[in-house]
């Protein structure tokens, strides 16, 4: 009987003479990610809830930035919003501009007058605008189901498949890796240590982007001429 994954078709490339260095650049990612993981676990305070959930409220403004960058920029994006907009243009491009006008939006002009007020979440916006706990929790609990399904599935999915492509691994055992990695370095680092993550994410996904660009639009102008 077929799995779910076969029947798409995903299958292991086969290794060719850059697989093993394929195969180095994660693992000394990996490796990088749990030892910034690590120092922020060994280095940073966790014993208030502030101080595991807000991360003692010292981080900055870029920092913030590239955490909240790192966690909407995938490979959600670079698989299958990349792969649509090869496909049917410029249209997926167009939403995300309008995305990113909204949250300057909300960064700029709505955010500081909410926080003034101790909102910093829109379900505490709902109870501090309409009364009572209720309605806070039932979004909470939706946004989490929302998001779960929606999200955090296709970021598992297209992560167990590139590390089939690349790695050859079962999509399986790589999701139990992946759950399990991001699920250490979260629950003991608290999100100290996620947007310390996050950070070197960011670096990568904006260094890799600039370069595939590049890359493309180099091999796309020698195919033209």
């Amino acid at each position: 009987m077929l799995s779910p994954w076969q029947g798409f078709g995903w299958t292991a490339q086969l290794f060719s003479s850059s697989s093993a260095l394929d195969v180095l650049v994660i693992v000394l990612y990996f490796l990088l990610v749990l030892g910034i993981a690590l120092w922020v676990i060994m280095s940073c305070s966790r014993g208030t809830e502030e101080d595991f959930f807000l991360a003692g409220r010292s981080l900055v403004w870029w920092q913030i930035g590239a955490f909240l960058f790192a966690s909407n920029i995938g490979t959600g994006h670079f698989m299958g919003l990349a792969g649509k907009g090869a496909s049917s243009g410029i249209a997926v491009g167009a939403f995300e501009w309008n995305a990113a006008f909204i949250l300057c939006a909300l960064g700029w002009v709505f955010s500081p007058v909410y926080m003034k007020s101790g909102v910093v979440t829109l379900p505490r916006y709902l109870r501090k605008r309409f009364g009572g706990y209720r309605i806070q929790f039932l979004l909470a609990v939706l946004y989490l189901v929302i998001y779960i399904f929606s999200k955090i599935s296709v970021e598992i999915c297209t992560g167990a498949v590139f590390m089939r492509l690349v790695l050859g691994l079962d999509v399986y055992l790589a999701t139990v890796v992946l759950l399990s990695v991001t699920g250490i370095c979260s629950v003991t680092g608290g999100f100290a240590a996620v947007v310390y993550t996050d950070l070197l994410h960011a670096g990568f996904v904006v260094l890799g982007s600039v370069l595939l660009m590049g890359y493309d639009g180099t091999e796309a102008l020698r195919t033209h001429e």
